[in-house]
């Protein structure tokens, strides 16, 4: 199911949750709204739901308008062939798991075939043995897992949540995000999933949705998010890094990228038109920075200011310069806070953002 927001506008009274809002999410892809709370990504996907009415806009799914302000059409929620999974299972605690999940085929007049559609959508999230249980009964996960079980039962083209995994525990949500994402797959639904988490939303999706304040900042796969932030607010949101103003510097044929007086780096592959002292902005992700305890051939120096361990490597922050800048970097060495080292950073891996300076070409 294709789905096509143009222009969709919404305020609580002086509150404008959502500038005109345009986006298109292609049938088949599991798509997050990404951003920090308030930003407008829930407001969205009401809107989306039915649950919500935008002020103006228009909404269409396979190119029929389910919403439209100007045309007077506001096609109610259980019209629109959408399952929604919420944050807090909203599961009826007198009611097993075989009448939550049927109730949902009921409220929406689909009694036929109830039992069997029940069972497949239990057994799709592996609790076909917990039919008969309360949900005081299940662990978070089982809940969550019924919640799901109630969306998917009217096999919706649709399905939305709403940060439906906040609530669990940090295995449970490895063990959620993987269920989540076979299932969307298998059955062949487009999927729009609400987080503020960062890891969920580079790990599940076909595509990422980065909000802010009601506006959307960037669009694109997990990768191009990550790799060419187009924004300091884009490059800070997502993953580790090291966000510096500088300026470019020519010196013959070469071309520097001076953070401080003491604090200059070579760059490699420029293909952009340089103007001397030209400013800009860039962004240093920690895997493209080599540390090592010993001096080689065109390293700096900077002072380690703490060290992290993640099991298959260490997080490691250090400072540089006279005004003492912070810098991260992966090693799988061990480091000392307060011990000196030597570093340098991947010339080709510099990422430019394009505001400052009008730099275009993604490495430099």
């Amino acid at each position: 199911m294709k789905i096509e927001l143009r222009a969709i506008q919404k305020s609580f009274g002086s509150l404008e949750a959502l500038k005109p809002f345009s986006l298109t999410i292609p049938s088949g892809t599991f798509v997050s709204l990404l951003g920090p709370s308030g930003c407008g990504k829930t407001t969205l996907l009401r809107i989306i739901a039915g649950l919500e009415e935008a002020d103006s806009g228009t909404i269409k799914m396979n190119d029929q308008i389910i919403y439209s302000n100007e045309k007077n059409i506001h096609l109610p929620p259980q019209k629109r062939g959408i399952g929604m999974v919420f944050q807090d299972f909203a599961l009826w605690p007198h009611m097993t798991v075989f009448e939550n999940v049927a109730y949902s085929l009921k409220a929406t007049g689909k009694k036929k075939g109830l039992r069997e559609k029940v069972d497949q959508a239990l057994e799709n999230v592996q609790l076909g043995d917990y039919r008969e249980r309360y949900p005081h009964q299940l662990s978070g996960g089982q809940q969550q897992r019924v919640a799901i079980a109630r969306a998917i039962a009217n096999d919706p083209a649709v399905i939305l949540m709403d940060e439906p995994l906040s609530a669990l525990d940090a295995t449970l949500r490895d063990e959620m995000r993987i269920l989540l994402q076979s299932l969307v797959k298998r059955l062949n639904m487009t999927a729009i999933y609400v987080t503020h988490d960062q890891n969920e939303a580079m790990s599940m999706s076909d595509y990422v949705v980065v909000m802010n304040a009601g506006t959307l900042l960037q669009e694109g796969t997990p990768e191009d998010i990550y790799r060419y932030p187009q924004t300091k607010e884009v490059a800070a949101f997502i993953g580790k890094g090291t966000i510096w103003d500088g300026h470019l510097q020519t010196q013959g044929d070469e071309t520097y990228l001076k953070v401080e007086a003491d604090l200059c780096f070579p760059l490699t592959n420029n293909t952009a038109k340089i103007i001397h002292n030209e400013p800009c902005t860039i962004v240093v992700r920690p895997e493209h920075v080599r540390l090592s305890q010993l001096m080689f051939n065109g390293a700096q120096t900077g002072v380690i200011e703490s060290v992290s361990f993640l099991g298959e490597r260490y997080e490691v922050t250090f400072r540089v310069g006279q005004k003492e800048k912070r810098l991260f970097a992966y090693s799988y060495e061990r480091f000392t806070p307060g011990q000196q080292i030597y570093f340098t950073i991947l010339a080709d891996s510099i990422h430019f953002i394009q505001p400052l300076g009008g730099i275009t070409n993604e490495t430099a």
